[in-house]
């Protein structure tokens, strides 16, 4: 029996020595952003794979140190590759974006992935599997991330705002568990609802009842013409279910991020708003704070 246990704990010598090392860079998607991946532990066995997009230099190393970030939670099963455009073009804007991968791709089914996805952000060192991630050490200020969804993940979005450890929540083409509701008051982070005007499936009037429920500071943008899946890459499913744009999916992204930046800036700062400013100047927009 101690003969068994030698080599077993010899085996694991072994094993943890042929370990692969973490990346120290990551892979050039655009030029000023690179990617990386890994997977990241959680409850003890639980293994969450991560992308994050990150601002980089030419060769893959970050080109910053504690910029803001957010943990973006994908839509009901959809790919979260879907959403690499978010994570780009808010890279492209100083952002680190953090997009965990969830089981059957139902956040629902594992809401505390967006908190490990956090986790890994603010000690990335300690967040591999195997070894340390230095690529993204020291590059995220703790005090400075937000999360955001869309549809299903905008509910899963509501329910991490309230569990703690974000500074501002976006909801995009979604709103909160009703389950939630009676917590939502005591959400005194900024936040902000984002509704495609022409939704077909979190219609605006859905939105905006959602929107109601949350305190202030907070804000209500509504894009004229913008679909449920241009929030993704593509609106090929709105046009399958009946659901057709009024606006290009280049337009749509466009008026998106400036949203997204536009409230980001202001909620990440010091003090924290809801950039009321930048939010008006986005073309064809309703908005509403409070």
């Amino acid at each position: 029996m101690r003969r068994i246990l030698i080599v077993l704990a010899g085996s694991a010598v072994l094993f943890a020595c042929g370990q692969p090392a973490g990346p120290e860079r990551g892979t050039v998607v655009t030029p000023g952003v690179a990617m990386v991946s890994w997977e990241v532990r959680t409850n003890g066995t639980d293994v969450v794979p991560v992308t994050v997009f990150f601002p980089a230099t030419d060769d893959g190393l970050a080109s910053g140190t504690n910029l803001p970030a957010l943990v973006y939670v994908q839509g009901g099963a959809v790919d979260p590759a879907r959403y690499s455009w978010q994570g780009v073009e808010l890279a492209k804007r100083g952002y680190v974006v953090a997009m965990p991968r969830h089981p059957l791709d139902l956040a629902f089914f594992a809401v505390d992935f967006g908190q490990t996805a956090r986790r890994a952000l603010v000690s990335p060192e300690t967040a591999g599997v195997f070894t340390t991630k230095p690529v993204l050490e020291g590059v995220v200020d703790p005090g400075r991330i937000a999360v955001a969804g869309h549809s299903l993940g905008g509910v899963v979005t509501m329910k991490l705002a309230l569990a703690g450890g974000f500074q501002a929540a976006v909801v995009q083409a979604s709103y909160s568990d009703p389950a939630d509701d009676a917590k939502l008051p005591a959400l005194l982070i900024p936040t902000m609802y984002l509704a495609g005007q022409s939704d077909c499936m979190a219609k605006e009037q859905q939105v905006r009842d959602g929107w109601a429920k949350v305190s202030a500071p907070s804000a209500l943008v509504v894009l004229e013409g913008v679909t449920h899946f241009q929030f993704s890459d593509s609106d090929a499913e709105d046009v399958k279910r009946s659901c057709i744009p009024v606006t290009s999916l280049d337009d749509a992204h466009a008026r998106i991020m400036s949203a997204m930046t536009g409230f980001l800036g202001a909620a990440l700062a010091a003090p924290p708003g809801v950039g009321e400013t930048q939010l008006r100047a986005i073309p064809s927009a309703l908005v509403e704070v409070r």
